[in-house]
């Protein structure tokens, strides 16, 4: 029996990606230096417009963007021309999401839930659709001039390393994807065997994205990614350790270590409403402490002992880094 060869890797921009990646940024609670100074400005300008217009409690997250771009058939341009001349088109679209196998269940219901609202309410879905074109509009020149070619040249070389032999986690530069989620390493493992890996490079992107929509895999990192500086690595830490410094988060936390339960339950416990546990539950599930379930149609919350770990040891590794050897 003649042996099957592996699938190729497809190497491809993306500049829905790269308008997710803008969004992530510019919600950011740090200022921004190095590589990123140039979305300083919209954060300062942009950031504040952008969270009271989602009023979620779930910041720097835009899956839904990335869903809006899957139906338009746009999600891989190099330009979002034909994604706005559709945007309205993607937005009333009813059909059932992708598969978002990469995002946990709340986050897929925040995602079904902001689509749910552009679609019905007119208001909101103008000053979303405006706000989009103003953020890409202010990094437009810098992608024409710096981002886009850059991309296009790495995705070139990506694509000869491939060939080469080289695996993609190398060009990733990460051994394990999302160590929140390593059951992402198998998903992504069988796409590139069947051909459903698409590896995208990006001028705004950070560390690392992974997105499934409907079998497919979109992988990435940012390509400017150098040594990082004093500041950066200090917002990095502290963005991560701050899930714990917040004495109701951390209450909450030790909760879910002794016994599962949904945000319903923790709500009454607390004597503290809904909205304010799902903002906790998002702080502690983006830090990788928490692990979840469906049990009937509540989802149950439960604190992880691996997550915690992960959490100091990589803080640790972090800041000794930066010692002398």
């Amino acid at each position: 029996m003649e042996e099957k060869l592996p699938a190729a890797t497809p190497v491809a921009p993306s500049a829905a990606l790269e308008l997710m990646w803008v969004m992530h940024f510019v919600e950011a609670d740090h200022e921004h230096e190095g590589a990123f100074a140039s979305l300083e400005p919209q954060r300062r300008r942009l950031g504040p417009e952008l969270t009271r217009l989602r009023n979620d409690g779930v910041p720097q997250y835009s899956t839904e963007l990335i869903v809006l771009a899957h139906r338009a058939g746009t999600l891989l341009d190099v330009n979002l021309d034909r994604f706005f001349d559709r945007i309205e088109e993607s937005i009333a679209d009813r059909s059932e999401l992708p598969s978002l196998i990469s995002e946990s269940t709340a986050e897929v219901q925040v995602v079904r839930e902001r689509l749910e609202r552009l679609r019905t309410d007119p208001e909101h879905r103008k000053r979303y659709v405006g706000l989009l074109k103003v953020l890409w509009g202010s990094v437009g020149d810098e992608w024409q001039r710096e981002g886009r070619p850059a991309v296009l040249v790495e995705a070139r070389r990506w694509t000869r390393a491939l060939e080469e032999g080289t695996a993609y986690r190398q060009l990733l530069q990460s051994p394990q994807l999302w160590p929140a989620r390593p059951d992402l390493d198998a998903v992504a493992d069988a796409a590139a065997a069947e051909g459903k890996l698409v590896l995208t490079p990006c001028w705004f992107g950070g560390k690392i994205h992974v997105i499934e929509l409907d079998g497919a895999m979109y992988v990435g990192r940012g390509i400017r990614h150098a040594e990082r500086s004093y500041k950066k690595v200090a917002a990095e830490i502290s963005s991560s350790i701050k899930a714990l410094a917040d004495p109701t988060r951390l209450a909450i936390l030790l909760r879910l270590a002794r016994d599962a339960a949904s945000v319903t339950e923790i709500a009454r416990q607390f004597n503290i409403s809904q909205p304010t546990v799902s903002a906790h539950v998002q702080v502690l599930r983006e830090a990788g402490l928490l692990d979840e379930k469906m049990v009937g149609r509540s989802a149950k919350l439960s604190a992880s002992e691996e997550g915690l770990r992960r959490l100091f040891a990589n803080a640790e590794e972090s800041l000794l880094r930066m010692f002398r050897s």
